[in-house]
């Protein structure tokens, strides 16, 4: 199992638009159906000339991904695991962008393996996780949100697979216990 990561050619996050939208951004990250009438808008400084060039965006809710992203996993993706909702992205400028999807992942479940991972809960229950391992066939769908860090997107190695042979760009994978951290 792998973390799904994004790399994106600058460093910026393309920010769910709490104003505009009608939705919570917190039912993308506790994995809720959302049932959306308009395309869900997403803010960014400056639309760049390149942004065609990705399948995945970086966001602090659910990936924002291409057309090409969608069309490799809809096969593989059940309609109970994940949602393609429509989005529109705005810049500074009025330029507007609405050709990529939220990909919102419908799977929260318990994965990390507490006795190989390093990791600390604070006072609220959050997790700060230094090297992570996941619970053997933990994953029983081919993605899901990590229950501990929701933030963790967790993926088979069907999926990596599939992202490797459509030649995605933007898309990483984090193997578990990979970490940055160098005092452990």
């Amino acid at each position: 199992m792998y973390r799904l990561s994004d790399f994106y050619k600058r460093d910026t996050y393309f920010v769910f638009n709490n104003e505009y939208n009608l939705i919570d951004r917190f039912d993308l990250i506790n994995s809720k159906i959302i049932e959306a009438k308009e395309p869900i808008r997403f803010d960014v400084d400056k639309i760049d000339d390149y942004i065609s060039e990705y399948d995945i965006l970086p966001t602090f809710t659910s990936p924002l991904v291409s057309t090409k992203f969608k069309n490799t996993f809809e096969d593989l993706i059940g309609k109970n695991d994940a949602q393609f909702l429509s989005s529109t992205i705005f810049d500074e400028k009025g330029n507007k962008n609405d050709s990529f999807y939220v990909f919102n992942i419908l799977k929260t479940i318990p994965m990390l393996d507490k006795e190989r991972s390093i990791y600390e809960v604070d006072e609220d229950g959050f997790y700060s996780i230094k090297k992570a391992y996941f619970i053997p066939d933990g994953l029983k769908t081919s993605i899901a949100r990590m229950e501990e860090h929701k933030s963790y997107i967790i993926v088979k190695e069907e999926f990596k697979r599939r992202c490797e042979e459509a030649n995605l760009k933007g898309v990483n994978f984090i193997e578990e216990g990979h970490t940055i951290y160098t005092d452990l």
